[in-house]
């Protein structure tokens, strides 16, 4: 076990990239990982191109009062379809949540929007993507399975795809070689979250774990195996202090069949 001599956190042993044969880390967290390949496994599984930065503008009693950009668009199965992804800044400023619900209802309200000539406004079905997720098997089949045909009408999921897609965001067709959903030795930690950005984490752990349980597991290992290593005295830098809501989620002793991908940071000896 080895300690940073400045923090006194213990400092993670091993780095993901060299698993899956990334040169570095630095290179991997600039060009790979679910953040940074998202439209590529978007276009995977649906099939079709995604337009980044699709511009959006607001109407309010017939003229255009300002606009929002969709972050990955495409016309799917007759659906208008904006897949975003949510940084920490989703769930620890006050002001970007309140930008969140103004988006949400322009984008999902025909009558409220428009393109930039003028045309007509759409109605879009909106998919939140959070910081703390990878592409887990199970991650993926709520995405494109449970979601899509909630919204969409139909599945875009197939183990196929699912292969195909892994091998694009982690360089690695092994899905017991994903990268771990959670937090490992990010930041921008649970702690930081407001009270309106944990209530948003929180049903979403509701939506996604309801079908899919390994979802949970995995997040909460990762925070365990996090405060740990800063010392059960710094905890309250991983996960908030006096949060009622969030200690009745996180009570729970995640279960070794849920955990087949990678936390760098645990005792499992993975051949780096």
């Amino acid at each position: 076990m080895i300690k940073n001599s400045i923090t006194g956190f213990v400092d993670p042993k091993h780095k993901y990239h060299k698993l899956v044969g990334i040169k570095s880390d630095t290179e991997f967290k600039k060009k790979w990982a679910l953040q940074k390949k998202l439209k590529d496994c978007l276009e995977i599984f649906f099939e079709v191109k995604f337009e980044e930065e699709l511009t959006v503008y607001k109407i309010n009693h017939g003229e255009k009062t300002g606009f929002f950009r969709c972050d990955n668009y495409a016309l799917i199965n007759n659906h208008h379809v904006d897949f975003e992804y949510n940084g920490p800044d989703h769930y620890n400023s006050t002001f970007k949540i309140h930008t969140d619900k103004r988006k949400a209802e322009t984008l999902q309200d025909a009558k409220k929007n428009t393109d930039k000539d003028n045309g007509p406004g759409r109605k879009f079905e909106i998919c939140k993507v959070p910081y703390y997720m990878q592409l887990t098997r199970d991650y993926a089949k709520y995405l494109f399975q449970d979601w899509s045909k909630e919204k969409l009408g139909k599945s875009y999921y197939t183990d196929e795809k699912f292969t195909r897609a892994i091998k694009a965001i982690y360089n690695t067709d092994d899905e017991n070689k994903v990268y771990a959903p959670g937090l490992h030795s990010s930041k921008a930690t649970f702690a930081n979250f407001n009270e309106p950005g944990m209530q948003r984490f929180l049903k979403e752990m509701k939506e996604m774990s309801l079908n899919y349980p390994s979802i949970k597991h995995q997040i909460i290992h990762s925070l365990k195996l996090y405060i740990n290593d800063v010392g059960e005295e710094n905890k309250n830098l991983i996960i908030p202090e006096n949060n009622k809501d969030f200690d009745k989620w996180f009570d729970l002793d995640p279960e070794e069949k849920y955990l087949n991908c990678i936390f760098p940071r645990s005792k499992k000896n993975y051949k780096f």
